[in-house]
This record gives structure tokens, C-alpha cells and sequence, in this order.
């Protein structure tokens, strides 16, 4: 990026102002033929028209001088209310007529009606529900016509059709109240307010499109017991009928797209053997006739937009390549097209007619490429498409309504200038008429014509909305605005707008006007950064005129790289390396925007080896600049192998004192990267491991460093209980009538891992009663296990015993046992003394 000073940038900055749009042929040599004066600031969302594919909508109505609208107003819960506005075309004049009504009420959009004295409208309270409502621009005039279906209950349905016929209005009721008439009738007084005509038994409302007049005569569609068909009224019930069943019996022609040419209705119909036609109408069954037909069998209602143009029926057709323009005088041979055009040409489906005297205007609409604007006088050689505003940018027209003898439309540039023009069909008498308020994303949309003048409303830079007149005027403030300027930089960062003073000419009538714009004093123009800047000026008679600019400060350097990394390290996919695409690098170049170049070397999706490998970016802007970023890229095995363990635990039992000997699976990891891998751990598969637990700790280590470890629980237990043999079953002999005390021989008890403790269950030395007794012998190692056996004792009770003992026997030894040796030998020594040799002595 360079930068110019002194006398060398200005010749820069004079040489870079751009010139206006393609219809004014360069700059105004005079000023605005008309200016715009602010009227009345406006609630958040004032409706003129809806949208621009609207013009012909019903968001305005005109009585007794006064042009009445609906502004949308914000409600308590973040939503919008309609508010009904009403002008004469004056500040003082234009005031918010909502203290008239109720605080509930919210009116519908497009539903303002009026009559010669009373305007009408449909609108919905808390307390009535949807009903129609009058007003004669009073206060004490304003009030509910009939309450057709008392409390909140809808007495209207949303949309309700509602046309101004002489001194009442028709409207059709929702079906949901009392009444059971499909069509009403009200001149804005409740006695006034009465059933016309019930077209089919039941409270459903059969009205199923709106109304239309033509001649005398009032024509709608209704859903009948014929089915779908055109009916007709006078506001009479005598006066109203079925015009013609244009299908036989309950199937429904569904009459659609009904236009008024003079005292003749058109209409497009559904007829089993014409199909999907053209028909016309003077009323009468007789003389409501098929025009011509338009087949196609796999699509719907494919002909629409239907326009009177003088005496002539003009109307649009759906084709499979595009569009297609034609014209009737009401029979066969007189309709013929006009012009054939794609979809993109046209704007496809969304196109508005809009008859201007002797010729029709049609308004292309296109959200990708931009309006187009058409004209035609009703002949194939006089239809045309008008050159665009600016055929560099996509501008759209917001508004357009007949005025003065021809049309009068407003045009949105892609900047966001909005500007008002007048075309007389030709493309000299295209001309731009004045600049209206810019830098708001609320642009003026939507014309009314009144008392002279043509209403807007839309926002500037300083006001969010607001109501505008804009009116002839021969000193209206005029700039001369280029749509953009390419502005030098005179700063490193961009262009310091305080400096070079970028206000655009100023031409004034004989009032000194003021200037002011949305740009900060002292800010600067980012460089390569479009900015848009909005101008105002004004004078003391209120006139206003608008200029909105593109600046852009020119890039000289080449694309910033704002996110170039010094350096990179990668984890390898495979042990090819990776996939590398290259990171965001934050390429930035705000005059190129998307058309900047960007090379890679290697390619972007190139596959880098393992280690390290320079890689280069190069960006190329529009004006040649280029920018470089270089930086390694190291690619690197980050992935570890996989754990080498194949089992968590294992299980062995004891062989001995000093433990057992343990062995697992096989060690063997996964590394996708590396081929070789080394395990180590702090036991090897089949050691000898003490009782208890042991941790081995297992690692795995690739060729770059990367391990995972892992861990094998070893538990060696002895849980095998002691080897134990009982001895066999004793008997004890006593002379002792009590019993004698327990004695066993030992029990033999072996354990291969610990010493066993033996337990007898009568313990030794227990008194036996004598009789069976069984003995419990239990063995029990170290580690808790234990073993049990059992053998019996018997204890026999023998007086003799103690002799038999002492003589060999097994007798006890206690002190009973000496007491009865005492006695055995004194009976020994009696008998020897009376028996000798065996005998008893005498």
C-alpha cells in the first residue's frame, strides 16, 4: 500500500470521482424538478403500500380531502398494532386517530374502505372479536357498524372481502357468528347494517374470493350448492344470483383472477372439457361466454395478473421456459400474445401490471438480478423493456404508482440510494425526479397519489420512519452525487475522510441550505472497505434532498495474511504421514473481496511424510499484489501404541511357602505408525510371586517415544485347606458311674504352604457321661482353611474295672479306683482263708 500527498493526490482524487446513474446522462445540469419535505414522523412500521409487489393494494383510502393509512405501533408484548393514521397532506394535518378507538383493536392491514361519506374497515377487539367498523372521520363517528357474532367471537374471518358500493359496503361474515346469510350489507349505522343473501344453507361463510365491480354490478365467487361458481349482486337479494354454472351440478368451475374491462368482467375458470380457460361476462348467463383456452394439464391456475388496458384484456400466461404477455378483445381471434420471456428476463411469477393511460407498465421482480421495467401499448412491436437505471448493479423498484401521465416509481440502488423517476415509456422521458431519504434499511416504499403531490414513508440516516410529501418545486436543493468514488489512500490504514472533505456539490435555489451527513468527522476509510455515506441537505422551507456515495480507499499491498502460522507440527494418520490441508490463513483484501487468488505449494490435500517439510501459500488480488506465507510443517508419530496387556488379573494358587509361579498371554501391542515396538515390565511371564498381591507394571514404547502402560495383577493364594486324617473310634471302660474324662490319640494334619494348629470338639480332658460320644477334629492352616474329620468314643461303666485294671487291665487311676483295690484285696483275703486249693473252707 502506497500513499499520496499534497498537489500528487488531488490530481488522484479528481481523476477517481465516479459518475451518476445511466439514466441521468452524468451529473444534473439544473436542479431537481421536486423535492421532499418531511411531513410527520411515524410509528415503527407505516403501511402506504405492503410491499412493492402490492401497488394496488388497499393500505390507503381517500374521504373528504383526507388520505387515511395504518402505522404500525408497538405493543407491550414485542409485537405490532396497526394504528390508523389519517393527512391532509400537512404536519398539522396528519395525526394518529387511535384515541378513538379501542385500546385492544388491531385493524387489518389492507381492509380501509370507503364510501362517499364513511370510511370502513375490519378490525378485532377483545370484546367484539373481528367485526366491521365505520368511521365519518369523527370522533363520535367512529364506532362498530353490527356485532354479527356477539363477544370475542370472529363475526369477520381474517382477509374478509369488503368493496364500497355506492353508499354501503358489501362484505361476506365469517361463518363462526349467528347469521346463516353468506353476504351483508352495511351503509355504517347498525339498522343499516343487514343480510343480503344466503347462498347455501349453513352458517359457513362460501364466499371464496373477493369482489369486483363491473357496471352496475358487484361479481364475486362463492361456494354454492352448484359448487365454486361466479355469482353476481345489485345489493339486493332479488338482485343477486348465480351468474352461469359453469360446471354442471356440485363440481366447481372455481372462478378466479375476476377483472373488471368497462361493464365486462373477465374471469379464468376450470372446465372439464376446455379446461383451464379464459371467460368473460356481462352479468347475464347468456352472455357470460368462453374466450379461450389455455391447457396444461400439469399445471394449475396458469393465467393471472389479468389488467384492464382501455377496451382490451391484458394478462400474463405460466410457460415452461418462462413467461409470456397477451392481450383479448374478448374473443378467440383477438387474443393473441405479446411477448415470450424467461424467467430470468421477467422476474418470473411476481410481476406487477399497472395501466397508465393507453399504455400498461409491467414491474419485473427479481431478488437475485435485479427489477426489470416494461411498457407496452397492447401491440407486440410496441412492447419493450426499458433500459435499466444501472446496468453495472441490481437496483429494485419499491414503489410505482400512475402519475401525471405516466409512471412514477421509486428505485433502490444496490448502495441503498433511493430515488424517485417518471417515465413516459420512452427513454427520453425517463428521468430521475429527486433523491429521497437514504441510509435506512427502512427504504421509502410505496406512492400515493394526493392533492397534487405523491404521499411515501420510509426512513433516512436520522429518522426511522416517517411520512413524506414530495411535490413539484423549481428550488429544490440538488446534488451533484457520483454513485461511488475511489478514494487514495493518505494514511497507512486507509483515508482520512476529516482531510480530503469527500462532501459531493451542493446546487441551491435562492435559499441558503444547510449540509450533513452519517459519517464521523475524523474517522477513516478503511482501506480496500467500501463505505456508504448518506448526505442530507435542507433549507428553512423544509425542502430536503439526499446523496448516498460509495467511498472505497484503493489497496496497493497485496492480501493480508493475517493468521500465516511461524511453524506447524502435525500428528501423522499413517506411516505414509498425513493428509495436509492447509489452515485458515486469514487472507484478507477488501477491494478484491472473493476474487483473490490462492496457490499452494504442495497441493492443498497433498500427503507430507514424517518429518519436516516447507510449505509455501501465495495470494494474488486483482491489482497483481501479491502476498507470500512460508512456513515448516512438521509432521510427527504422536499416536502411542496400543497397552500390550491382554488380561488385567490373573489368578494363581499357592505351590508353596515361597509363593507360585504365574504366566499371561503374550505381550504384544498394536502401533499403526511404527514398526517396532519394545515392551518391558517389571515381571516376566511365569516368575515365581509371593503370597498376596503383586503389580507388574507392562510399557510399550515405539520408535518416536510414545508408551502406554498397563498393568497385570498378580494374586497368589493359598486356599486349599489342610490334609487331615482322623484317628479311629476309642472306647473307655470306667468303674466310675459319672463318666471318665476324654483322651484321643492325635490327629495327623499336613499342608504344603503353612503350619497347621489341630483342635479337638469334646476337648481333651472334657468328663464323658458315660455312652457315644462323637468328636470333632478341626485343622487349620495359616491362610485360614480348615479341614474337618471325626471318630467316636464310647465310655463304658464297669465296677470291676479298677481290680481288672490292676491286674493288667486298663483301669482309672483316681482316688475311687485306690478305694476299690483296698476292697477287692480284703474280699481276696476272706475267701482265701474259707476256700483252699478252689474250695470254701467251712
Amino acid at each position: 500500500m502506497g500513499t499520496v500527498s499534497g498537489r500528487a493526490w488531488l490530481s488522484a482524487l479528481a481523476l477517481v470521482v465516479g459518475a451518476g446513474p445511466a439514466f441521468a446522462q452524468g451529473a444534473p445540469a439544473a436542479l431537481d424538478p421536486m423535492t421532499v419535505r418531511r411531513v410527520t414522523d411515524a410509528a415503527a412500521d407505516p403501511h402506504l403500500v405492503l410491499a412493492p409487489r402490492y401497488f394496488t393494494s388497499h393500505s390507503t383510502v381517500e374521504l373528504n380531502g383526507r388520505l387515511y393509512f395504518l402505522s404500525g405501533a408497538s405493543r407491550p408484548d414485542g409485537g405490532t398494532v396497526n394504528e390508523l393514521w389519517m393527512t391532509d397532506g400537512t404536519t398539522a394535518g396528519t395525526r394518529s386517530l387511535q384515541e378513538w378507538l379501542p385500546p385492544s383493536m388491531r385493524i387489518d392491514l389492507n381492509s380501509l374502505r370507503a364510501t362517499s361519506q364513511r370510511l370502513f374497515f375490519t378490525a378485532t377487539t377483545d370484546d367484539t372479536g373481528r367485526e366491521l367498523w365505520t368511521s365519518d372521520g369523527t370522533r363520535e363517528g367512529t364506532h362498530l357498524t353490527r356485532e354479527l357474532s356477539p363477544g370475542p367471537a370472529y363475526g369477520l374471518s381474517p382477509q374478509a372481502p369488503v368493496i364500497a358500493f355506492g353508499d354501503v359496503v358489501l362484505f361476506a361474515p365469517s361463518g363462526m357468528g349467528t347469521s346463516e346469510f353468506d353476504l351483508w350489507k352495511s351503509d355504517g349505522t347498525e339498522a343499516g347494517t343487514v343480510p343480503v343473501k344466503d347462498i347455501a344453507p349453513g352458517p359457513a361463510s362460501l364466499l371464496t374470493s373477493g369482489f369486483v365491480r363491473a357496471g352496475d354490478s358487484v361479481f364475486f365467487s362463492a361456494l354454492g350448492p352448484q359448487g365454486d361458481e361466479l355469482w353476481r349482486t345489485d345489493g339486493t337479494e332479488a338482485g343477486t344470483w348465480m351468474v352461469r354454472d359453469l360446471q354442471p351440478g356440485p363440481a366447481s368451475a372455481f372462478p378466479r383472477e375476476l377483472t373488471a374491462v368497462g361493464s365486462t368482467l373477465y374471469f379464468a375458470a376450470q372446465h372439464d372439457q376446455m379446461g383451464h380457460s379464459l371467460w368473460k361476462t356481462d352479468g347475464t348467463a347468456e352472455g357470460t361466454v368462453h374466450v379461450a383456452a389455455f391447457p396444461r394439464p400439469d399445471a394449475g391456475n396458469h393465467v393471472f395478473n389479468l389488467t384492464a388496458l382501455g377496451d382490451r384484456l391484458l394478462f400474463l400466461t405460466r410457460l415452461p421456459e418462462g413467461i409470456a404477455l397477451w392481450r383479448t378483445d374478448g374473443t378467440e381471434a383477438g387474443t393473441r400474445p405479446l411477448m415470450k420471456q424467461s424467467w430470468q428476463a421477467f422476474g418470473g411469477t411476481s410481476a406487477q401490471l399497472i395501466p397508465v393511460g393507453n399504455q400498461l407498465y409491467i414491474v419485473g421482480q427479481d431478488l437475485i438480478f435485479g427489477d426489470s421495467l416494461w411498457v407496452t401499448d397492447g401491440t407486440p412491436e410496441g412492447t419493450r423493456r426499458l433500459p435499466s437505471p444501472l446496468p453495472q448493479g441490481r437496483e429494485f423498484i419499491r414503489g410505482a404508482t400512475a402519475w401525471e401521465g405516466g409512471l412514477a416509481f421509486i428505485l433502490t440502488t444496490p448502495a441503498g440510494a433511493n430515488e424517485l423517476w417518471m417515465t413516459d415509456g420512452t427513454l427520453p422521458g425517463t428521468t430521475r425526479q429527486t433523491r429521497l431519504p437514504s441510509g435506512n434499511p427502512s427504504a421509502p416504499s410505496g406512492l400515493v397519489p394526493f392533492q397534487g403531490a405523491l404521499l411515501t414513508v420510509g426512513g433516512d440516516a436520522w429518522t426511522p420512519n416517517a411520512l413524506w410529501r414530495l411535490e413539484r418545486d423549481d428550488a429544490a436543493p440538488t446534488f451533484v452525487c457520483p454513485a461511488t468514488r475511489n478514494v487514495p489512500s493518505n494514511r497507512p490504514e486507509g483515508t482520512d475522510y476529516f482531510n480530503i472533505k469527500l462532501q459531493p456539490e451542493l446546487r441551491t435555489g435562492p435559499e441558503r441550505a444547510w449540509l450533513k451527513n452519517n459519517f464521523v468527522d475524523g474517522y477513516l476509510l478503511p482501506l480496500h472497505q467500501p463505505v456508504i455515506i448518506t448526505y442530507q441537505a435542507g433549507d428553512a422551507q423544509g425542502r430536503l434532498t439526499y446523496c448516498t456515495t460509495v467511498l472505497t480507499s484503493l489497496d496497493m499491498t497485496g492480501p493480508e495474511m493475517n493468521s500465516c502460522p511461524a511453524a506447524l507440527t502435525v500428528s501423522a494418520q499413517s506411516a505414509r504421514g498425513i493428509t495436509f490441508y492447509y489452515p485458515k490463513l486469514g487472507i484478507v483484501d477488501e477491494t478484491s473481496r472473493d476474487y483473490v487468488v490462492v496457490t499452494y505449494s504442495p497441493q492443498n490435500g497433498s500427503t507430507l511424510p514424517l518429518g519436516t517439510t516447507q510449505v509455501n501459500v501465495t495470494a494474488l488480488d486483482m491489482s497483481g499484489n501479491q502476498s507470500t506465507c512460508s512456513f515448516p510443517v512438521t509432521v510427527r508419530d504422536n499416536e502411542a501404541p496400543s497397552k500390550a496387556c491382554k488380561v488385567n488379573e490373573v489368578r494363581v494358587e499357592a505351590e508353596g511357602p515361597e509363593g507360585a509361579h504365574a504366566s499371561w498371554p503374550d505381550l504384544t501391542p498394536v502401533d499403526s505408525l511404527s514398526s517396532k515396538v519394545t515392551v518391558t515390565s517389571t515381571h516376566a511371564s511365569g516368575d515365581l510371586f509371593p503370597l498376596g498381591l503383586t503389580r507388574v507394571q507392562v510399557v510399550s514404547t515405539d520408535e518416536a517415544g510414545n508408551s502406554s502402560t498397563c498393568e497385570i495383577q498378580v494374586r497368589v493364594r493359598d486356599s486349599r485347606p489342610p490334609t487331615l486324617t482322623c484317628p479311629e473310634d476309642q472306647t473307655l471302660t470306667t468303674a466310675v458311674m459319672s463318666g471318665a474324662r476324654a483322651e484321643y490319640p492325635e490327629a495327623l494334619a499336613e499342608d504344603s504352604v503353612s503350619a497347621t494348629q489341630i483342635a479337638y470338639s469334646p476337648v481333651v480332658g472334657t468328663p464323658l457321661a458315660p455312652g457315644l460320644h462323637a468328636v470333632q477334629v478341626t485343622a487349620m492352616d495359616a491362610a485360614g482353611n480348615a479341614a474337618l474329620c471325626n471318630f467316636h468314643v464310647t465310655v463304658q461303666y464297669d465296677p470291676t474295672s479298677d481290680m481288672r485294671q490292676g491286674m493288667g487291665c486298663s483301669v482309672g487311676g483316681d482316688a475311687s479306683s485306690a478305694v476299690g483295690w483296698v476292697a477287692l484285696l480284703a474280699l481276696a483275703w476272706t475267701l482265701s482263708r474259707r476256700v483252699k486249693d478252689g474250695r470254701p473252707r467251712g
